[in-house]
């Protein structure tokens, strides 16, 4: 009775567990020569995975249930050992190495008629995984010919376990599984399609067969043939059969939609850029990037033209789909760009990688990029580069300010440009065929177009610079580009507003005014984003915080005729409808003369800071009026009815603690004497002595503690 732990594969495949196995002739005659061998007859399968190894052996053990063999191996089968089940069914050590024993046993009494098919390398060598009762067992018999077998391997495991065993490497003949073509993929879908259709109820069109393979191949670069294909045409089948069960679809034929769905699944491409191309958004690229990137015609003429090759197909598909070198000061869109490309070749925009050279100036840096040696701290998590193009393959990767980068990154970039790979620090090959890699760099940026080569040459080496597509100049920003740039800024501001329940507008005046203060500071467009924090979002954030707008309200954003600056105006319901010429305060009426209440929110003012002597002292205040009066407007009485607040944004809130009392009166012989010239008072001065008694002859009333003393030498 022979071993229950023998398995039978031609038996197998007779109740229809394997399925049966299309094309790959070649492969099994030649795993049939071997096995006609006086010597060395132990076929070695290696290579990667998903090259089909496995249906390799179940092909061969087909042909040999078929008889479709040479005569000399007709009655040979191709069998397995359940080492699974044996140890379960195993309650002590002794009881499973007798198992093991006799199903070895077994096997070398078949004299060669049972071919033990191994897809572990721990049946034959001593591997850190693997059961090392097996091999004490089973490698002997294989060595003295006793027991023949086909064996299935990993080249990285090849080379770890067998290559340093002499003697195993004397008694198997190693066989390299190479990926089959497009065309030979084809064939193999063409063999499995009449199952599929019987499985799941559908008609594929032999054409559908040629777009999973096409599309396979363009898109899933991690995998390999036939397998990719395979699963995509399975995956793609399954999704139309759960559609007809839904009743969401009548239509029971595959179509290239449905393989484009899968594929998106995958890869994360939107679904219309995997299908059919849009050829009219192709054809208005440069405007869907212009309204993003102003000012910069030839680098977006440049670049439509890259991606309108790239989709044509014409592009070699063994780089990376674009390579593309921006000079340009800062500020002045590089980054926009590479965003904008990003939106349009993968609907997100989000779907950059952008690395700052500045955190890559060190040797060891390149560690990060590709990820630390075997049995250094973090080696499991990966570089940062591969890892993220290994885990999301279509992307903008975008090396910023690259002059600043160590050499030894540039040294190791050229490989990436060249091959659209690199291999991190495990030794898994990381495929950038399917990124665009965009690199920024100051150098040169201000000087003349034929000055600009010879300058890059002499920073970056010859080879580096013949592996890049382009080399795009970006321009300067004239003015008349600047308005546009504000806008694109200001509504992104509206929208974030609207976003919290709030409405605002801006003036044209408004929106100039940003568009010069950005001229005028000559640091680009990322001058606009500080600007819109200092001048719009920080005081309306104060005013939210005070509850002085709600959603009913209209803030406008208006420039005051003569004045600096831009003003924030609220404006109720019954005020919208209103033209706005200046700036809008806010006045309190006063119960009394002093304000003890907390500082009030600002006001809409911005720029603005109000009553210029707001901050001076009582006394130093007094004494202006006193000058103001003594040229010739003493008549007109400083009355104060009611209080205005205004509290200046940009220097925070000002105490309103006694600012509401009247300008007292000053005494005639105080005004007889001149007055000297206010000087500009940094802090408040010293008290000031006593006021000299006056006559009393004298009507006036009592000099206020707040007048200065009379100027001495003067009588």
């Amino acid at each position: 009775m022979g071993s229950k732990y023998i398995i039978d594969y031609a038996e197998k495949l007779k109740n229809g567990e394997l399925k049966e196995i299309v094309g790959r002739k070649k492969e099994i005659r030649r795993v049939m020569h071997i096995l006609l061998r006086d010597m060395k007859s132990n076929p070695m399968l290696l290579g990667q995975t998903g090259l089909g190894k496995t249906s390799i052996v179940i092909g061969v053990a087909a042909a040999l249930a078929a008889g479709d063999c040479p005569p000399k191996l007709k009655g040979r089968t191709v069998v397995g050992v359940d080492i699974a089940t044996m140890m379960i069914d195993c309650k002590t050590q002794a009881e499973y190495e007798d198992q093991l024993k006799e199903a070895f046993q077994e096997l070398q009494a078949a004299k060669g008629q049972k071919v033990l098919f191994i897809n572990d390398l721990g049946f034959l060598a001593m591997t850190p995984n693997g059961n090392h009762e097996i091999p004490k067992f089973l490698k002997p018999k294989v060595l003295d010919g006793g027991i023949q077998c086909i064996v299935e391997a990993e080249l990285n495991a090849y080379k770890m376990y067998i290559e340093t065993d002499p003697d195993l490497m004397s008694c198997l003949q190693t066989m390299y599984i190479e990926e089959p073509t497009p065309a030979e993929t084809t064939d193999i879908l063409r063999g499995v399609k009449p199952r599929y259709e019987e499985k799941y109820g559908i008609v594929i069109p032999d054409e559908i067969l040629q777009k999973a393979v096409a599309m396979s191949a363009r898109y899933v670069k991690s995998r390999l043939f036939p397998e990719k294909a395979l699963d995509l045409l399975d995956e793609a089948a399954t999704g139309l059969m759960m559609a007809l069960d839904e009743g969401s679809t009548t239509d029971n034929v595959l179509t290239e939609q449905h393989i484009a769905n899968i594929v998106s699944f995958w890869t994360g491409i939107p679904m219309d850029k995997v299908g059919s191309e849009d050829k009219q958004k192709l054809i208005d690229l440069e405007n869907f990037i212009g309204r993003r990137v102003i000012g910069q015609p030839e680098a977006i003429s440049v670049i439509s033209g890259a991606v309108r090759r790239m989709k044509s197909g014409l592009q070699d598909p063994n780089r990376p789909l674009g390579t593309f070198l921006f000079i340009g000061t800062t500020g002045v869109g590089k980054t926009e760009l590479a965003k904008a490309l990003s939106e349009f070749m993968f609907d997100d925009e989000t779907a950059l990688l952008r690395l700052d050279m500045s955190e890559y100036m060190e040797k060891i840096s390149v560690q990060r990029l590709l990820g630390p040696p075997p049995g250094t701290p973090g080696f499991e998590n990966g570089g940062v580069l591969t890892e993220a193009v290994r885990l999301r393959p279509y992307q903008v990767v975008l090396f910023d300010e690259l002059e600043k980068a160590h050499s030894e990154i540039l040294n190791l970039m050229l490989q990436l440009l060249d091959e659209g790979r690199l291999t991190d620090g495990k030794g898994v090959t990381v495929d950038f065929r399917n990124t665009i890699v965009i690199m920024t760099s100051n150098l040169g940026a201000n000087l003349p177009r034929y000055q600009r080569m010879e300058f890059l040459r002499k920073n970056l080496r010859p080879e580096f610079l013949a592996r890049i597509d382009d080399i795009i100049p970006f321009h300067g920003l004239a003015e008349e580009n600047l308005l546009a740039i504000v806008d694109i800024h200001l509504n992104k501001f509206v929208k974030r507003a609207k976003a919290v329940g709030l409405k605002a507008e801006l003036t044209l005046e408004a929106r100039k005014w940003f568009a010069d203060e950005v001229f005028i500071a000559k640091n680009g467009v990322r001058e606009i984003k500080r600007l819109i924090q200092h001048h719009i979002e920080n005081p309306l954030s104060v005013l939210m915080m005070y509850d002085k707008v709600t959603s009913e309200d209209l803030i406008k954003i208006i420039r005051p005729k003569d004045k600096k600056g831009v003003e924030i105006v609220v404006l109720k319901p019954e005020e919208q409808d209103k033209v706005l010429e200046e700036a809008v305060t806010i006045e309190k009426k006063m119960d009394d003369g002093v304000d003890d209440r907390p500082p009030p929110p600002p006001t809409f003012k911005l720029n603005e800071t109000g009553d210029e002597n707001a901050d001076l002292p009582a006394w130093k205040r007094a004494q202006l009026e006193a000058a103001r009066q003594q040229g010739g407007n003493e008549q007109q009485a400083p009355a104060a009815p009611h209080k205005v607040v205004k509290v200046p944004v940009m220097k925070g809130f000002k105490s309103t603690l006694g600012k509401g009392l009247g300008m007292p009166k000053m005494p005639s012989a105080a005004m007889a004497h001149s007055v000297p010239e206010p000087q500009p008072v940094l802090n408040d001065p010293p008290p000031a002595p006593a006021v000299p008694e006056m006559a009393p002859d004298l009507d006036m009333p009592p000099v206020p503690d707040m007048v200065p003393p009379i100027p001495s030498g003067e009588n």
